[in-house]
């Protein structure tokens, strides 16, 4: 199957980049979705709509983006979910007062009190959506399901450049 979605190109560093792109989503997208670091309090907290739709569909898509993007299969696929859902994340991010941010009460998790905001979390969002432009610009590269299967077709391969 040779189409834009699976065409790669030969280079293997690009498996470090999609790794950069697909591990914090897809442990972001556990987290979230195991209750580790609850989603709905944050969407809430931004005023975005259907809080409890949002917090499940938002995880599930985060864990198929990061799922596609580490394995190299339809990589293209992952990285425009990776890049969606980033987008959301910084408008919640950008959304919430910085000492607004929900964080779990030190005496009960289950209830979330105003607390300073992780500075790391835009800084991860930015660098998933900069490695999933790269993704879709280059593909998957030689180390992931698309560039296995480019290569048993024998055509799906772009040369390597420098």
């Amino acid at each position: 199957m040779n189409n834009a979605l699976t065409k790669t190109t030969n280079q293997k560093h690009i498996a470090i980049i999609r790794i950069l792109a697909g591990a914090p989503l897809l442990m972001f997208g556990i987290m979230h979705l195991t209750g580790a670091m609850p989603m709905k309090p944050l969407i809430e907290a931004a005023g975005l709509p259907m809080p409890g739709i949002t917090a499940i569909i938002a995880p599930l898509a985060q864990v198929l983006a990061g799922i596609l993007l580490l394995s190299g299969a339809f990589a293209r696929v992952g990285a425009v979910v990776a890049i969606a859902t980033m987008f959301g994340a910084l408008i919640t991010h950008m959304k919430i007062p910085n000492d607004q941010w929900p964080t779990p009460s030190e005496i009960d998790p289950a209830i979330m009190v105003p607390g300073a905001e992780p500075t790391f979390m835009m800084a991860i969002a930015a660098i998933i959506i900069l490695t999933s432009a790269f993704v879709i610009l280059k593909g998957a590269g030689a180390w992931s399901v698309d560039g296995r299967c480019a290569t048993e077709s024998d055509s799906g391969l772009e040369p390597e450049t420098t």
